[in-house]
């Protein structure tokens, strides 16, 4: 439990001084103004006082019991401060001072010492280069912490990798009057990691919402595990910094191309059922309305508005977000008809026009809470001067004090109303400034709202059918294990069946003596590839030679290959040729520290120049896979169009299923592309005509 740090009976503050610069300043005079309910003691070699508190020459000086303290002296002079708030009996150190890991080997040594020193006496360290932690809950009101923006209490609760970004989204809290509930920014993570404090804010009943900033990820299983304990209960969003791709070492699959942090990222949120924003502003605002209210049932959204530009903006973002617009049943329509203002429209938005009042207002908004055809409500309020906006908003909050549907309200005013917005919020209710953002928030809600209520079936153990599978590709990767090479194309397509994941005949040959047999089993039209782990690229090397349709193509093609490759250790394979069908790309790429990555995408010319593929992270059900089969762009080609017979999609889930499968069992396997795999219509199964695995 990590009580110590978000609930402590008594905080030091070593490194505390009269001057207002310094940290150990600032950190008690937040301490002391938000109001910290257990006693402060800084500690300061002078003894003295500081802020009219007496501070003690030790920490070892104090006879009351410490859980925190925080720590802002020099690096060198670290190590007698660990081991004296050992003796005391301290269980959080936050340690605000630099000079460890960030700057080279030397800091690192540091570092490492610093937390065994502290392990000693059962003592954990949150940081260093930390800004520290908060707890807003008026029964604690702990700010120990040395940034600015004034606590208030809420339930939102933020961890934050780079104290810039989590104080930036405080500050976005505070000035629409939100606040928020625990606050940290973790900085070296040398001890004390983020998936722990992740876990702590999922069992803390005050937060409803938790947004996180990650810049990188030192344990990232541990918080796909944590993560996903949380998110069926409180939603979790987080944003990744770090969007450009990392890195410039070449490598020869598409998939070690591109697969990068983001991706990994995104895999991760996948499977933990994390929200992920690459939009500060629209997390915040999500955020906001998480904390209001619950989730919607479904995507379908109803408007009312009292102007008609805004309106048509709230339509266009909710369609462009996913989000349906609902329409009304005959009796809803004909309560709204008697009771607007003749000159509505009661269409989808409703406009009940800029003269309506509090009654029209609040028959609007009940009857489509009341639709069952309406998930979630928009309402757009300019604050006319002909109009009482007081009452408006007392209707406003009745209609919707009654109904357990999400609603938030975009109005259009200036300060003047600003208790108007106020008052609305202290509801319960989001308000917004932009129709947009309304729109985007109630998307995002409902996204989670499906998250929520997803259902993924356990990863299905594939390789149990096959009971010779596993030792077969172990026996196949062991002579390459360590190597960081390419197997060969009979080893690799040897793979894929032992894990059923369908493929072209295959025959290797090695001299022309065998091509009797070769095309005997495989047959015409057949290809014909070199087979050496020295070349990757086959057919821009010239060896691949397609639709060969009979035996003296096929000589031709194999004497000019083995000129062409004479001298090297190549052999040869000879394929089935399939006839061509959609062609997409299924790869993996081993992820140290989290595991394997499947990527799933259309192939040829979208994988090379659009990119258009997904990720998740190894093993998958069979509903995973086929949630992450949607999630690229080009899903609906797959479908069927302009008179194409759709593929068959349920094979293609047996495929990622499989693949998936295979890299999690073996993270040895460093990169794999079958790249193309042609999938076809329903009833024929699709194929991989083309596979790299390279082994680590």
């Amino acid at each position: 439990m990590l009580d110590g740090l978000f609930r402590p009976r008594g905080i030091g503050v070593i490194g505390a001084s009269n001057n207002p610069y310094s940290i150990g300043y600032i950190v008690i005079r937040n301490l002391q103004e938000h109001g910290y309910k257990g006693p402060i003691f800084p500690i300061n070699p002078k003894g003295g006082h500081i802020r009219c508190f007496k501070a003690f020459k030790s920490i070892l000086d104090v006879d009351d019991p410490i859980d925190l303290v925080n720590i802002s002296v020099a690096a060198k002079l670290i190590p007698q401060v660990i081991e004296d708030c050992g003796k005391k009996g301290v269980k959080f150190c936050i340690v605000h001072s630099a000079g460890f890991k960030e700057v080279g080997p030397e800091g690192i040594k540091r570092e490492q010492e610093m937390v065994a020193l502290a392990h000693e006496y059962g003592m954990r360290i949150f940081g260093p280069n930390s800004q520290g932690a908060q707890n807003a809950d008026p029964e604690i009101s702990s700010y120990a912490n040395f940034t600015f923006v004034p606590m208030r209490p809420g339930n939102i609760s933020i961890v934050a990798q780079g104290g810039g970004m989590g104080e930036m989204l405080k500050l976005h809290l505070y000035k629409v009057g939100i606040g928020h509930r625990l606050y940290c920014s973790y900085g070296n993570e040398s001890d004390l990691t983020m998936p722990e404090i992740l876990e702590y804010y999922g069992q803390d009943p005050g937060t409803r919402v938790i947004m996180m900033q990650t810049e990188s990820f030192k344990d990232p299983a541990a918080f796909v595990r944590v993560a996903a304990q949380i998110t069926p209960h409180k939603p979790i969003l987080a944003i990744k910094a770090g969007r450009t791709r990392e890195g410039s070492v070449a490598v020869a699959s598409h998939t070690g191309t591109l697969v990068d942090q983001v991706a990994m990222a995104r895999a991760m949120y996948r499977k933990a059922g994390v929200v992920q924003y690459y939009n500060t502003d629209d997390m915040i605002r999500a955020a906001i309305a998480l904390g209001c209210q619950e989730p919607p049932p479904g995507r379908r959204i109803g408007m009312i508005t009292n102007t008609g530009g805004p309106g048509i903006q709230a339509v266009d973002e909710s369609v462009d977000r996913g989000l349906t617009l609902a329409t009304w049943s005959p009796a809803g329509k004909q309560r709204l008809k008697e009771s607007l203002y003749a000159e509505a429209s009661l269409g989808n938005p409703v406009d009940v026009v800029a003269t309506a009042n509090a009654d029209h207002y609040f028959a609007a908004v009940d009857t489509l809470l009341r639709e069952e055809s309406v998930d979630m409500v928009l309402v757009f309020f300019v604050t006319a001067p002909f109009t009482d906006t007081a009452a408006i908003a007392r209707r406003l909050k009745e209609a919707i004090a009654a109904s357990n549907k999400p609603t938030v309200i975009v109005i259009e005013t200036f300060e003047k109303y600003q208790a108007l917005i106020d008052d609305l919020r202290g509801a319960g209710i989001p308000v917004y400034e932009f129709a947009e953002d309304g729109a985007r928030a109630l998307a995002a809600m409902a996204n989670y709202g499906e998250i929520r209520r997803r259902q993924w079936d356990a990863p299905p153990d594939v390789a149990a059918e096959l009971v010779t599978a596993r030792a077969r590709v172990a026996q196949i990767l062991a002579p390459h294990l360590g190597t960081g090479r390419y197997l060969s194309q009979a080893e690799a397509f040897d793979v894929l069946a032992a894990y059923g994941i369908p493929a072209p005949r295959l025959q290797q040959v090695a001299s022309a003596a065998d091509l009797d047999s070769a095309t005997a089993a495989v047959g015409f039209p057949c290809v014909l590839k070199v087979d050496s782990a020295e070349v990757v690229h086959k057919s821009d090397e010239g060896g691949v030679a397609l639709g060969l349709a009979d035996r003296k193509a096929l000589d031709a093609a194999f004497a000019a290959m083995r000129d062409r490759f004479a001298g090297t250790a190549a052999t040869f394979v000879v394929q089935e040729q399939r006839p061509k069908g959609r062609e997409l790309i299924v790869g993996v790429k081993a992820c140290p520290g989290l595991g394997s990555l499947v990527m799933f995408g259309l192939g040829g010319v979208f994988v090379e120049v659009m990119r258009d593929v997904a990720f998740a992270l190894a093993p998958l059900g069979r509903a995973e896979a086929r949630a992450m089969m949607r999630e690229i762009k080009g899903f609906p080609l797959l479908e069927g169009v302009r008179g194409e017979a759709p593929v068959d999609l349920a094979a293609l889930e047996d495929v990622l299923v499989r693949v998936a499968r295979l890299g999690a069992d073996f993270p040895a396997i460093a990169e794999m592309d079958l790249n193309p795999v042609f999938a076809y219509p329903a009833g024929t199964a699709p194929v991989a005509v083309d596979v790299r695995l390279k082994v680590g």
